[in-house]
């Protein structure tokens, strides 16, 4: 893997200084899939804008890639909310992903979150009490219970279908310990 130098010029041309030559921004992502690193700087000021150039060689190649309604909660949401997003949740909910697709159904740790401000967009879901990310927080804290590991009891009196639900439960449960 090595890195590839690519000065802007101020009339927004991309020159490859290892090629020497110009180049495009679809050349840029052809560099970076074939596993090289890119550098990108402002030939007047030295300034290292890749950030930049990449998210345009994002938006170019996958404009449809995420709904309108994402880059408006962006734009709409304050800058540490959407820091924190990036920067701790994104890359865990990358490595999810990456797992699943290996085969490997482990979790890995959720990063510890900070409580997410009020954003400014009006959406009714995310005050829906359906909404796991929004939950109402306790008043005082509380201690998380720990789960017995005793069966629950059956239910009483004459709710057969309520225990024969509960039943498949356990069996459905004793498989996926089992691992069958």
């Amino acid at each position: 893997m090595k890195e590839i130098l690519i000065k802007k010029y101020d009339n927004r041309r991309l020159y490859c200084v290892e090629e020497a030559r110009y180049v495009s921004l679809s050349e840029i992502r052809d560099f970076l899939q074939r596993g090289d690193r890119v550098k990108v700087v402002e030939k007047s000021t030295g300034k290292d804008i890749t950030k930049y150039i990449l998210m345009q060689v994002l938006l170019e190649e996958r404009y449809d890639l995420l709904p309108l309604t994402f880059y408006q909660m962006i734009l709409q949401s304050p800058p540490d909310a959407i820091e924190g997003f990036f920067q701790k949740f994104f890359p865990w909910m990358m490595d999810v992903y990456k797992n699943f697709q290996e085969g490997k159904f482990s979790m890995p740790t959720m990063p510890g979150m900070p409580q997410m401000p009020t954003m400014p967009f009006q959406n009714p879901w995310m005050q829906s009490p359906f909404n796991p990310f929004m939950a109402q927080q306790p008043a005082k804290a509380e201690k998380p219970q720990k789960p017995s590991p005793e069966p629950e009891p059956e239910p009483e009196g004459n709710d057969e279908t309520m225990a024969e639900i509960l039943k498949r439960l356990r069996d459905l449960e004793a498989k996926v310990k089992s691992g069958s």
